[in-house]
């Protein structure tokens, strides 16, 4: 149920121009997305392999298991690298470098296939705004000066004395 009141903040985003570029974004390339979530996992899988395999041997180490090396494998693949496990050996540090270097690489190349689609989208979508925004404050001025003139007429025919007629 809690759950439930969460998500309905995610209707928020169809009154920002941004939210829904991004929504857009993501269904027009969702498989460039899948695609890139399947590398991080192999990716995780891979490298979290192979340090614990050279690292579980060493004394005091963080790679206690494999489930703590994905732990490493999935913050050094997003570059955030915490730093609360690090191998230490030569071979668990070389494996370190390319994953990082694996993880800047695979971040790297679909972000500006996205950005692009996002930026396309968000453009389009703030000329449709901007457009729509124009439309409606011309109606209003439209209904303004029409109220305008119309109120100077009335006025012009109350104000100015009417012509006799001859019975």
């Amino acid at each position: 149920m809690r759950l439930m009141r969460v998500l309905r903040i995610l209707k928020l985003a169809r009154h920002s121009t941004g939210l829904r570029a991004f929504g857009f974004t993501l269904r027009q390339c969702y498989q460039q997305v899948g695609c890139l979530m399947l590398f991080i996992a192999m990716g995780v899988f891979t490298f979290s392999a192979a340090v614990y395999s050279v690292e579980h041997d060493i004394p005091n180490t963080n790679f206690t298991s494999i489930p703590h090396a994905w732990w490493w494998a999935a913050v050094s693949l997003s570059t955030v690298g915490y730093g609360d496990m690090y191998p230490e050996t030569i071979l668990g540090r070389l494996f370190a470098f390319l994953c990082i270097a694996f993880g800047i690489i695979l971040n790297g190349m679909p972000i500006s296939i996205l950005y692009n689609k996002f930026s396309d989208y968000y453009s389009k979508l703030k000329a449709y705004e901007y457009t729509a925004m124009r439309r409606e404050r011309g109606n209003v001025e439209f209904l303004q000066r029409a109220r305008k003139k119309m109120a100077e007429c009335l006025a012009r025919s109350l104000l100015q004395p009417q012509p006799r007629q001859a019975r």
